[in-house]
């Protein structure tokens, strides 16, 4: 009898132990289910001119993130360069205010949160843009996005000329020779009309191989004098002085007068070419939109293929109550299609999205111009000096009071950083 009572017992004991672990596991389950999230307000600051699309980002964000509230908080692009901490609890700015907003410990460190989320995948961003935002082994910004230099193009004026229009891989040389076909100093055009300030100039140096500092990415010392930089910048005043294909700024000023400039020109169709960011596309931040066919190549390329960029970032407040919620937000905000520049994420810039949005040909020119950017040191900020000879000796070449080798010599002399 007592064997076999035993007998029944253990052959009830597994299901009596299967439902006991159920009866366990639900209770313990019940014991650490996740409490709803206490609701939070955060401030964004951003510039006024993206007021449209970062609205148009609050309703998906809330829908995955109910419990937190966005504030929105434009301010003017100057002024966020030195936002301080307790102006918002997160922001986007350009990665030369890293230098100054970590010494005024006003941003938190983001390793935290990067090493944490499993969703962020650092290795999608464009190399060297993550880089720009680390000191001390630690980051402090989120890549947002890449404004990159790009040549633009009227392509009824081409047309009008029967010249082809340049495409992804055009050299210097056939750079030259679309230039020559375009001058025509009868009608008054151009076939190129450089920005007469540092980004055009420094542009061709680095393409043929030149330097300006001796490392961008840490900078330490000027190399103005460098032979190749002499070389560079010898072949882009002879498109001025010598084949005129671009106007000497007295004719850009008798031309198109003393405020009109560039932007004159390329609105009345006396202008082919001409160099900009890719958010100036179509107009944009220029008084008024084109009024033409336009059309977008990276830049022309010689020894290498470089591009200058302007990068910005997001940061988080060192001053917020929220950092979680702040991390959430700007987490969400690198994954989405930046609304003027190019995506820092490589799968986001090489998307069937993306070409639908921006078009194939700026998707196009997009990535081919990323796979050869330059990506500005936010320490380059400490050379202002440099910079600023630089561009004197640069002026001194276009009055013709100094020639390459002569300005740049000089400029060479003046730098502290030699």
């Amino acid at each position: 009898m007592l064997a076999s009572c035993d007998r029944a017992m253990r052959r009830r004991a597994p299901f009596a132990w299967s439902l006991l672990c159920m009866v366990l596991a639900f209770l313990v389950g019940c014991g650490r289910a996740t409490p709803t999230p206490e609701p939070v307000m955060i401030s964004f600051a951003y510039p006024n001119l993206d007021t449209e699309y970062y609205q148009g980002l609050i309703e998906e964000f809330s829908r995955a993130n109910p419990h937190i509230t966005v504030e929105l908080r434009p301010k003017r692009w100057d002024m966020l360069g030195g936002i301080g901490a307790g102006d918002a609890d997160t922001f986007v700015t350009s990665q030369f205010a890293l230098n100054w907003l970590h010494e005024q410990d006003s941003i938190l460190t983001l390793s935290p949160f990067i090493e944490q989320d499993e969703s962020l995948e650092s290795s999608d961003f464009y190399p060297g843009t993550m880089g720009l935002y680390t000191r001390e082994g630690k980051t402090w910004g989120l890549p947002a996005g890449v404004d990159i230099m790009v040549m633009y193009y009227n392509q009824d004026l081409l047309d009008q000329y029967d010249v082809p229009h340049p495409q992804i891989g055009w050299t210097w040389d056939d750079f030259l020779d679309i230039l020559v076909r375009m001058r025509d100093p009868e009608a008054g055009v151009f076939g190129y009309a450089p920005n007469l300030d540092m980004f055009d100039p420094l542009t061709f140096i680095y393409q043929h191989g030149g330097k300006i500092f001796d490392d961008l990415q840490d900078p330490s010392r000027t190399t103005f004098d460098d032979p190749l930089s002499i070389e560079a910048l010898d072949w882009y005043t002879k498109l001025i002085f010598d084949y005129n294909v671009a106007p000497t700024p007295e004719q850009l000023n008798e031309a198109f007068g003393p405020r009109g400039g560039i932007q004159a020109g390329v609105y009345r169709g006396q202008i082919a070419m001409w160099t900009g960011m890719l958010s100036e596309r179509g107009g944009r931040l220029w008084p008024t939109e084109w009024d033409m066919h336009w059309g977008m190549v990276p830049l022309p390329t010689d020894r290498h293929s470089a591009t200058l960029t302007m990068v910005e970032g997001y940061f988080i407040s060192s001053q917020t109550l929220h950092p979680d919620a702040c991390w959430e937000w700007i987490a969400f905000l690198s994954g989405q299609i930046p609304a003027r520049q190019a995506p820092a994420r490589r799968a986001l810039a090489e998307s069937a999205e993306y070409e639908q949005t921006v078009s194939t040909q700026v998707a196009a020119v997009v990535r081919s111009s990323m796979e050869n950017a330059l990506m500005l040191s936010p320490k380059l900020a400490e050379f202002e000096e440099a910079l600023g000879l630089f561009s004197q000796a640069f002026e001194s070449i276009l009055n013709e009071s100094a020639s390459p080798q002569e300005a740049m010599s000089w400029a060479q002399q003046q730098s502290k950083y030699k």
